[in-house]
């Protein structure tokens, strides 16, 4: 008998413990242990001191980029790779939104521009994030400065790399 390991379904040993990553909407990631490798959404916002669960949201953030909201019942499977990153916050609704085209959902109505950036998979040091409007100019999302996403409908971002040509007004060229 293997100590410290368990069988998983398929008779394979597995570790007793699997390690997460949970961060709040600020994205601070830090790592938490857990012995179940299936847990449910409420098992994660438990681990992280989320309490009563039923006033949190859990979003995975596999490695496609993508943001999966786990319901507090849902499972999800910690042996396969890329699934450990879960963002855990206190909230009543999600908030839908698009930053380069791929869809996303976060648990509060203002996002950073340093979360947009992150999810878009961009380097905040060469890449600028606008938000679209349409009957007005694009706007940029300025560090201390969150974009709002309790408008109705679905706001919409993209990035642009950062230009360094003089003479710039450094207005996005977005078509």
């Amino acid at each position: 008998m293997l100590q410290n390991q368990e069988v998983s379904a398929h008779g394979a040993p597995h570790p007793g413990k699997f390690e997460i990553l949970v961060a709040g909407t600020d994205l601070q990631f830090r790592p938490l242990s857990l012995t179940d490798p299936e847990p449910t959404g409420r098992q994660i916002i438990d681990a992280a001191g989320g309490r009563p669960a039923d006033e949190y949201a859990v979003l995975q953030w596999p490695a496609n980029g993508t943001l999966e909201r786990l319901g507090l019942d849902e499972t999800t499977d910690l042996r396969n790779p890329g699934v450990e990153r879960f963002i855990v916050a206190k909230s009543d609704r999600d908030y839908r939104f698009e930053i380069d085209g791929k869809e996303q959902e976060w648990p509060e109505a203002a996002i950073t521009r340093e979360v947009l950036l992150a999810l878009a998979g961009q380097d905040p040091v060469q890449f600028s994030v606008w938000q679209e409007f349409k009957n007005s100019p694009d706007k940029e999302v300025l560090s201390g400065h969150p974009a709002d996403l309790a408008e109705k409908g679905v706001e919409r971002f993209y990035t642009v790399m950062k230009h360094t040509t003089e003479g710039s007004d450094g207005s996005p060229s977005h078509s």
